[in-house]
């Protein structure tokens, strides 16, 4: 428009590219608008209903859908491994696809080309599942392939030992991951593992535990926690709620069930390191203890991290937060001031926020990584210090004020993801079993965006400052880090009085 070219025409010799794109945006309609609740009220329904045995079935039809996810999810992640066995229920997962009482590996490969179906397995720290994306005349088949190796896994002395070489080359993978090996560490750190188990369990087992597995020990903990009331089967797509009902009771319906007490969650804190020094990189996490999933703190919270949210060095000019703005300072791809006087080049790569919720209990915070210089009088506490504004961001929040801003864009932020999390069957099916799994229903879209936009900075600042200020934070650290504060600095971050 011709506002445009004139502001363009006034700008261009003075101000940045970004400071255009600033001024020329409109401001973000926080409010979810009429259009939007009309738009939202197409989104098809959720729908939840219990077996006789227990077993929750939970569904997301859409009739104009030609494919299908259809999966078993299992209330029987890595926090119900014993202390000494932990990667049992990896391996579990991993045997039950060497072959079944009534198919060997061979015919479950072959039926999975048949079904032309895309699989998908994975175990988490509360829910393993196992899920395929098929034809919608496929579906029938699908869910009778799923809960033949959900409960007819033979287990035998030659799977299990294939299946555990298999999670010790998959646990090797995931530490080469340095944001898997990161959170891992945190979570190891921040909860206690009692020897019946627990959040602080690593995801992929330890050397000791995987070895230490048993055909007898897997059939114990399969009959132990593979139980109807910890089973939900879930549908997205092309499948009804009547269709997956009846599949679910057809071959899950005499699933027996019984009740089993969670491992107790202890949060403990503290910092852990984990020193390379061929690593030329620096790796760092942060995080708070928050209440479980069905508080209603969860909301703001989450809000909290959309607030931030991702920052990439190559955003270049485009990072919108002022966190943002002040990591790219730091950056190698800033070279319009004088800055790289003060801090060396190699500096912040990234940032993001993340909030994990569980049932009990949860951890909120962020995690960085950049490359550490390793030695000049002036630039090698770079890393520390922007991880340290960083955290100290999060205290401004919790201890003074928020910007109207910049709430306004981490809400239109937080809706969009909820709209993401819809995106393809796949992962509305994982959103699906997870809701369910969390809070025992899927919270509608419209009923979200209502919460959000009742959320004021006051509301906001009050529920971080909660579970942020005076309370025992967990650090995980990774790489070329030696400059970094100890435990007893880091942790004035989230003291009430300023350093």
């Amino acid at each position: 428009s011709n506002s445009f070219c004139t502001l363009l025409g006034e700008a261009t010799m003075s101000v940045s590219f970004s400071t255009i794109i600033q001024k020329a945006r409109p401001n973000p309609l926080t409010v979810t608008s009429n259009a939007m609740r009309e738009a939202l009220a197409k989104v098809p329904p959720s729908h939840v209903t219990k077996l006789s045995n227990g077993v929750r079935v939970a569904t997301e039809h859409n009739h104009n859908a030609k494919f299908a996810t259809v999966g078993i999810w299992i209330d029987a992640g890595t926090r119900y491994d014993m202390r000494h066995q932990q990667g049992m229920s990896k391996v579990l997962q991993y045997a039950g696809f060497q072959g079944t009482t009534s198919a060997d590996r061979q015919t479950l490969s072959r039926t999975i080309d048949e079904l032309g179906g895309q699989l998908t397995v994975e175990t988490g720290r509360e829910l393993s599942f196992m899920s395929l994306k098929v034809a919608k005349a496929n579906v029938p088949k699908a869910v009778e392939f799923l809960a033949d190796i959900y409960r007819n896994a033979r287990l035998s002395e030659e799977d299990v030992t294939a299946a555990k070489a298999a999670v010790e080359t998959a646990r090797h993978q995931n530490e080469e991951n340095v944001d898997n090996l990161l959170d891992d560490n945190l979570h190891v750190c921040a909860y206690d593992a009692t020897f019946e188990g627990g959040l602080g369990n690593k995801l992929y087992g330890t050397p000791e535990g995987i070895q230490a597995v048993t055909k007898d020990a897997l059939l114990e903990f399969r009959n132990k926690y593979y139980t109807a009331g910890r089973t939900i089967v879930v549908g997205s797509g092309a499948v009804s709620q009547k269709e997956l009902e009846g599949l679910a009771q057809q071959f899950l319906g005499d699933l027996a069930d019984k009740t089993v007490e969670v491992p107790e969650t202890r949060f403990v804190g503290g910092d852990i390191r984990l020193w390379n020094v061929r690593n030329s990189t620096w790796h760092g996490q942060m995080g708070v203890e928050t209440m479980g999933a069905m508080c209603g703190d969860t909301v703001p919270l989450t809000l909290v991290t959309h607030i931030h949210g991702h920052y990439h060095r190559s955003q270049h000019e485009l990072g919108q937060h002022a966190l943002h703005r002040l990591a790219k300072m730091y950056s190698s791809l800033d070279f319009g001031g004088n800055y790289t006087d003060i801090h060396h080049p190699k500096s912040i790569e990234t940032l993001d926020s993340y909030y994990h919720q569980y049932s009990d209990t949860g951890l909120l915070g962020m995690k960085g990584a950049g490359r550490q210089v390793k030695s000049h009088p002036h630039y090698a506490r770079s890393m520390g210090d922007i991880f340290g504004n960083a955290v100290w961001d999060w205290s401004r929040i919790a201890r003074k004020a928020i910007d109207h801003t910049e709430l306004a864009q981490a809400k239109v932020n937080y809706k969009a993801q909820l709209m993401y999390n819809l995106d393809g069957t796949h992962n509305n099916a994982k959103d699906l079993a997870r809701q369910v799994h969390l809070y025992g229903r899927r919270v509608p879209l419209e009923e979200m965006f209502t919460r959000i936009d009742d959320l004021s900075p006051s509301n906001v600042q009050e529920t971080l400052s909660h579970y942020f200020i005076d309370r025992k934070p967990v650090y995980s650290f990774y790489g070329y880090f030696y400059p970094e504060f100890g435990y007893d600095v880091l942790q004035h971050y989230h003291s009430r009085i300023l350093l």
